[in-house]
């Protein structure tokens, strides 16, 4: 039952499909861009402890039937599996938080796991359900806000 079931959720890991996000439904997609003040390498937060206290008590309930040695090696493998899913599930706890400015937004922060190149200057900011950057020619910061200036 339990390989099956792990099977299982591996297997549904490596389905995805293509096309629009679902969680793009019904929502208002905006996009504009931005000038790249600052970029600052940060550390994301880790459920991986609570994975490993959630796989142990899995683990050491699976083991109850059985003696002593077998609650601790069903608690101790319990331990390492639900860390392990945990980490492969949330990936590297690596991010980079950009400082921007927009002419109509003003100055704002955005956090994600992609690193721009060096050399970013303007990004195009993409807001639906999560914000997504992406490089994007110096010219169009520069045309965006005379085109912006030009409306007032």
């Amino acid at each position: 039952m339990n390989k099956a079931f792990i099977v299982l959720l591996l297997l549904t890991g490596c389905a995805g499909g293509s096309g629009i996000d679902r969680a793009e439904e019904n929502i208002m997609v905006t996009e504009f861009y931005a000038h790249v003040k600052s970029t600052k390498r940060v550390q994301l937060s880790s459920e991986v402890k609570n994975g490993m206290i959630v796989g142990a008590g899995v683990g050491v309930i699976e083991e109850l039937d059985g003696n002593h040695k077998d609650m601790i090696s069903g608690t101790i493998a319990g331990a390492l599996v639900g860390g392990l899913f945990t980490a492969l599930f949330e990936g590297s706890d690596e991010a980079y938080e950009y400082q921007l400015s927009a002419q109509r937004q003003g100055a704002f922060s955005i956090v994600q796991k992609e690193q721009l190149p060096d050399d970013t200057q303007c990004v195009k900011v993409r807001v639906a359900d999560k914000a997504t950057l992406e490089k994007a020619p110096n010219q169009w910061c520069e045309n965006n806000e005379l085109l912006t200036r030009s409306a007032m």
